[in-house]
């Protein structure tokens, strides 16, 4: 039960991450946004990993923890970029369940890769909750999926970028997985992100995406600080839950789906986000579907 507590906490971080992230890059680059979130997420995870002791654990890491959590830094990186820009464009309801979609191909690879621990040792009816908790999490994603009202030109962007981030994260939570055997998670974290920092810091020299700096107002900083300090603790619940021998890796990855409903809770507060009678049946679908897989993982 430890595992649900720990994700839990997880989705709720997720969820201000995206709103912070919002009310962050209203007037800041989203490129540079990234960039400055991922430093914030770095002192997080080294401040965990001095306290824990983990730091000095680095002379055991195998090449198999490199080159995995290094893959994983990089498709978080790329989705990260992706995710933000899509911020910029589209409203936070309709961007984070694209975003979030990408549990469908994770849930499949987990399945692949981990099979035993997913299906407990090929059970048949856990398959079959597996598959209803996927179709129903799926169908759900797909009645919340909105269209954006702006002018034409401009439509389908937040889109692009939206489908481009779950691509990218689809396969972030299997190299984390992989990439943690043997380690503790804040120090796979905390390398992780060192990796994504230096893909995105490289795309903002490159681009010049630091220019106007001085002109990023109090709040922003504020709000894009949080951010990173959210993402941080988002990154350290999950990942811990997923390094808990003998949990099943897609129920922790479908618990932390449960970020959409919190995000859509505090849009609806905070940013005045409004919602259609298709979008919240999405969200019963989706919550049902969590609800399903998490039954059957105990």
């Amino acid at each position: 039960m430890t595992w649900i507590i720990i994700a839990l906490m997880g989705a709720v971080f997720t969820a201000l991450t995206a709103i912070l992230g919002k009310l962050g890059v209203k007037d800041v680059n989203s490129n540079f946004a990234t960039s400055y979130r991922t430093l914030i997420v770095i002192i997080c995870s080294l401040i965990m990993c001095i306290l824990s002791g983990s730091i000095n654990t680095f002379k055991d890491l195998t090449l198999s923890n490199y080159i995995f959590l290094i893959l994983s830094g990089v498709a978080t990186g790329c989705s990260w970029l992706c995710y933000y820009k899509a911020l910029k464009l589209g409203d936070v309801n309709k961007v984070t369940p694209i975003d979030k979609s990408s549990f469908i191909l994770t849930s499949i690879l987990f399945i692949i890769f981990f099979f035993n621990d997913t299906t407990k040792n090929g059970d048949l009816l856990t398959i079959i909750m597996l598959v209803v908790s996927i179709i129903l999490m799926g169908l759900g994603t797909t009645f919340m999926i909105t269209k954006k009202e702006v002018n034409q030109t401009e439509s389908n962007k937040w889109l692009i970028y939206a489908v481009l981030s779950a691509v990218f994260a689809s396969v972030v939570s299997l190299f984390v997985k992989i990439g943690l055997q043997g380690i503790k998670s804040d120090l796979g974290t905390f390398l992780r992100t060192i990796i994504v920092f230096i893909f995105a810091s490289t795309i903002v020299l490159f681009r010049k995406d630091y220019k106007g700096i001085n002109e990023i107002s109090k709040k922003s900083w504020i709000f894009l600080t949080l951010s990173g300090v959210a993402t941080g603790g988002a990154w350290l619940c999950e990942y811990q839950a997923l390094n808990i021998v003998g949990v099943n890796p897609v129920a922790v990855n479908s618990l932390s789906k449960l970020s959409i409903l919190i995000t859509m809770l505090f849009s609806y507060l905070i940013l005045k986000e409004k919602f259609t009678k298709k979008v919240l049946f999405g969200l019963l679908l989706l919550t049902l579907g969590i609800i399903v897989i998490i039954i059957f993982s105990l």
